[in-house]
């Protein structure tokens, strides 16, 4: 999804790091990549760019779907890197 492409990476990296410092299990970074993603969200699209949202209501989609597909994102890559 185009709205998760500037969220992804960078909060992976920002997990990868935090998870590291905390002992760098792969359900560690999971577990922080459900805080750091909604975070990067907020930042990204609250903070520094709020006209941003303008092109997703365009598409369809409002502000709730658009946090709802960050913490689906988010718990989702919780549950594969527990599992690993």
């Amino acid at each position: 999804m185009l709205f998760q492409k500037k969220i992804f990476f960078l909060s992976y990296i920002i997990s990868i790091a935090i998870g590291a410092l905390l002992g760098g299990k792969l359900s560690t970074i999971g577990f922080c990549y459900v805080f750091v993603a909604p975070i990067i969200q907020y930042y990204a699209y609250e903070i520094k760019n709020k006209n941003q949202y303008y092109y997703y209501l365009n598409l369809g989609l409002n502000n709730i779907e658009l946090w709802i597909s960050t913490f689906t994102i988010a718990l989702i890559n919780l549950l594969i890197l527990s599992l690993i």
